[in-house]
């Protein structure tokens, strides 16, 4: 094949950015699924709004401050009436895109149209009913009803099962009473709480006639149009925090809040008049999951916020550092130290951004028989692209020296603004857990793989088919040892391997991408191909060298073979960064379709003019 230096020269013996710039539209076109394309018209808005200095970023501001601007750009963005709640059950690519497209502004402003709009909003669109819809849409439009939403509890974060605040319903007066029976089921971390939101989609212990039914969900007003708290609702504000200070997080107790029968978001279940319980799903668990598996947007597209933040940080430390000389003339991305920071990180970022895609497509195809691959892709993708993301935003950080420390280089407050991805929609451990799960539940008929054993000084090595035969082994391997534990020793064989049940997650997810990066290779036009071949490769020998230990434990590997890893590692990372003079590293990161003016970052630009 091609090396990645022909990637800009394949048709033509012209050489230069011209030519490499017609390049990287066709590989932002390859690395951006055809569904987004109708609705491009969002993002262009949404982008086009941004260069208002009203949605720069202000390091100055304090924390009420914050808050307060915060909930302007959100009106603003309301006014536009570019997407609606609505589009969260009928259009819901239209819906990510825009909420997507937040982020790339600002974290806080992202998080805090998400929990109104998609939390509190998509719980009512898919867990309410056309009465529910009538009642709330058009103030959630519009938001004349600021919503958030209430699961999480001090005592209970991961655990959604076992959350403490309880519903029991009145027959005479046709309500519910929502109650906080203690302090540890006060609902916990609630972004919009503190200060802006009136309604709250809340999830409690349904209890009819003295059984138990599992956790439902209700909408629950807390505040008036005035700003006054509801009878029985008592907020605090959780205060500051390491990042995301745009958003009012709060606690909320209720204390035998009275709610009407008709506020039950009831598309799974439902309570008559007279205090009758029916539903077509028997089973409490089979409910519950049922009730949060229609929530799973969320997940993909906190996913995709922090593949897209770690494009934000790579942009900015690459284009530094192929421009910034250290000890002379000699730009820092010439030094192999660099190289092997952020290349592999980049490779990482397209991994996982190609994954989404895949997942939205899936998404929007919506088929029954794939609601468990559903949650087990986003569940693995989340956890990865989250803390791929801690790692990658560290690691820009640094490679930006002192600059990366400076507010206005974005760098850091990306860091800290999205460092709670990693723990909410789920915590990325326990997701992780839920993904292996799965693939022990399908052990028994799984076949059993056979050994791939080659060198990495093997021509054929790096091969595509031989890479996946590595992955697929590995997570072969660990699924079969943990099952046999299970076997002979039940749930403590399950516990004493959480640390490779937590390994076999990520087995199965850096698999799962590598197959998919392979096949967008495959599909590509071929002018493209060669530099995707060379990231994926990247992707693959990166994943390896992470994971070298279990590599070799399993088999697929010799001890001697680490340093044939990196060598090959450094190989295709300087022959990436060395191509075109870095023009190509520049183009692959305008692939990722960030425009400057959403940068905010002097350091992306000119090093030398702050």
């Amino acid at each position: 094949s091609k090396e990645p230096s022909d990637v800009a020269t394949a048709d033509t013996s012209t050489r230069g950015i011209a030519m490499v710039s017609a390049w990287s539209a066709l590989l932002h076109d390859e690395m951006h699924e055809s569904y987004a394309a109708r609705h491009m018209h969002v993002r262009e808005k949404l982008l086009e709004a941004f260069k208002d200095p009203f949605f720069q970023p202000d390091y100055y501001l304090s924390i009420p401050a914050y808050r307060e601007l915060t909930l302007q750009r959100l009106k603003l963005v309301a006014d536009m009436k570019l997407f609606s709640v609505v589009d969260y059950v009928e259009d819901p690519m239209k819906f990510q895109i825009a909420l997507e497209t937040l982020a790339w502004c600002d974290y806080s402003l992202s998080i805090k149209a998400g929990v109104h709009f998609s939390l509190c909003g998509g719980t009512i669109a898919k867990l309410g009913t056309a009465k529910h819809h009538r009642k709330y849409f058009k103030g959630i439009d519009t938001l004349t009803l600021p919503g958030c939403f209430g699961m999480t509890e001090l005592g209970h974060g991961s655990n959604v099962m076992g959350i403490e605040t309880t519903a029991m319903y009145d027959r005479e007066k046709k309500e519910f009473i929502i109650h906080t029976p203690s302090d540890e089921a006060s609902k916990f971390w609630i972004g919009g709480a503190a200060l802006h939101a009136k309604i709250c989609t809340v999830f409690a212990q349904l209890t009819i006639n003295g059984k138990q039914e599992g956790p439902h969900a209700f909408v629950v007003h807390l505040r008036d149009d005035y700003g006054h708290l509801s009878p029985g609702v008592r907020i605090e504000d959780n205060g500051p925090k390491m990042g995301l200070n745009g958003v009012d997080n709060g606690r909320i107790w209720f204390n035998h809040v009275r709610v009407p029968k008709d506020d039950l978001l009831d598309a799974f279940a439902t309570v008559d008049d007279k205090g009758n319980y029916c539903s077509k799903i028997q089973s409490v668990s089979q409910r519950f999951a049922v009730t949060v598996g229609a929530l799973t947007a969320g997940r993909t597209i906190i996913a995709q916020s922090a593949a897209d933040a770690s494009k934000l940080g790579l942009i900015i430390a690459i284009r530094y550092s192929l421009k910034r000389p250290q000890f002379g003339s000699k730009p820092i991305m010439e030094y192999l130290t660099h190289r092997l920071r952020l290349i592999p990180c980049l490779a990482s970022t397209v991994a996982w951004h190609l994954a989404l895609q895949h997942l939205k497509m899936i998404a929007i195809h919506n088929k029954p028989e794939d609601s468990k691959l559903l949650h087990v892709m986003s569940s693995g993708l989340k956890s990865a692209a989250t803390w791929s993301r801690v790692e990658t935003l560290q690691i820009c950080r640094e490679c930006c020296g002192g600059q990366g420390f400076l507010a206005k280089n974005r760098i850091g407050a990306y860091k800290t603004d999205c460092d709670v991805d990693v723990t909410f929609e789920g915590d990325n451990t326990v997701l992780m857990q839920q993904v292996a799960k799965y693939l022990l539940d399908q052990a028994s008929s799984r076949k059993e793989i056979p050994l791939p054993k080659r060198s990495p000084r093997d021509k054929d090595f790096l091969s595509p088919d031989h890479l996946l035969a590595l992955f697929e082994y590995r997570e072969w391997q660990l699924t079969s040892a943990i099952s046999k534990d299970m076997k002979e020793k039940g749930q403590d064989g399950y516990d004493a391997n959480l640390d490779k049940v937590v390994r076999l997650g990520w087995a199965y997810t850096e698999r799962m991408c590598l197959e998919l990066f392979s096949q967008k290779v495959n599909s590509a036009d071929h002018r493209v191909q060669p530099v995707l071949a060379t990231l994926m490769k990247i992707f693959a020998l990166s994943r390896i060298e992470k994971d070298l230990g279990t590599f070799v434990v399993v088999g697929t590997l010799g001890s001697k073979c680490a340093e044939g890893v990196r060598e090959q590692l450094i190989s295709h990372c300087n022959g990436l960064v060395d191509a075109e003079d870095g023009s190509i590293l520049l183009q692959v990161c305008d692939a990722f379709g960030l425009p400057d003016h959403v940068l905010h970052a002097p350091i992306a630009f000119n090093w030398s003019k702050l």
